[in-house]
């Protein structure tokens, strides 16, 4: 390109021209790009990653059939009773997701596959029968396992509830939580006024047993 005599006494005293990119160290077709221009700024796909946060275990109300005082007890099934063996399995965490917390208490307690409480009046049980009802704890891993039956659903005024488990866990330094486990695929699951779609668990058939799989997460004492 051949420059003007104004243009060559501009561009020799340091002014830069906008019309002329090869002085700008661009790369032009077929050339080089100035070896004085500044690197290019580097591009990164996005902000670093931060630390994995979990969401806390939706809290549900206890319902008017818990009784304190359950036995120590893992596997509250017995031998004749009515119904589908259910295991449930599954981890502890604080809300960082982080390592299982140990020696969680899991207060577990639900409805007989007819959908009755030993509490309720219908089973003609004597007072310290407890059924259905059982303590157990978090392994060093922050894992439990409870084998128990599929609960039965019952009518809670004009409608069924549907399927469900309740469970409070206690630990030190956290928060005392009460919940409730749902099946998924329930037919009541999308009326129930007390259901949180987050307590479905993980459900599969396994033979004659049902598989189901639920973690979770628990506030600390001070956390909000």
């Amino acid at each position: 390109m051949k420059l003007s005599r104004r243009d060559a006494i501009r561009y020799s005293a340091g002014i830069v021209l906008p019309s002329l990119p090869f002085l700008l160290g661009c790369r032009r077709e077929g050339g080089a790009a100035d070896a004085s221009a500044p690197p290019p700024p580097v591009v990164t796909s996005g902000p670093a990653p931060g630390p994995v946060q979990c969401s806390a275990t939706h809290a549900q109300i206890e319902g008017p059939y818990y009784r304190a005082g359950a036995p120590e007890k893992w596997d509250l099934f017995e031998k004749g009773m009515k119904g589908q063996v259910l295991e449930i399995d599954g981890r502890v965490t604080a809300l960082d997701c982080a390592a299982g917390l140990r020696d969680v208490e899991l207060d577990v307690w639900q409805a007989t596959a007819d959908g009755h409480y030993d509490n309720d009046g219908t089973m003609g049980l004597p007072p310290s029968r407890m059924l259905l009802r059982g303590k157990l704890h978090t392994d060093a891993s922050g894992r439990y396992h409870v084998r128990t039956v599929v609960p039965g659903r019952y009518l809670n005024g004009a409608q069924y509830r549907p399927s469900h488990v309740h469970v409070k866990l206690r630990a030190a330094g956290f928060q005392e939580l009460t919940t409730q486990l749902y099946f998924p695929g329930d037919p009541y699951n999308d009326i129930d006024p007390f259901i949180h779609k987050s307590l479905i668990m993980n459900a599969s058939m396994s033979e004659a047993v049902m598989k189901a799989r639920f973690d979770f997460a628990l506030r600390r004492a001070q956390e909000g």
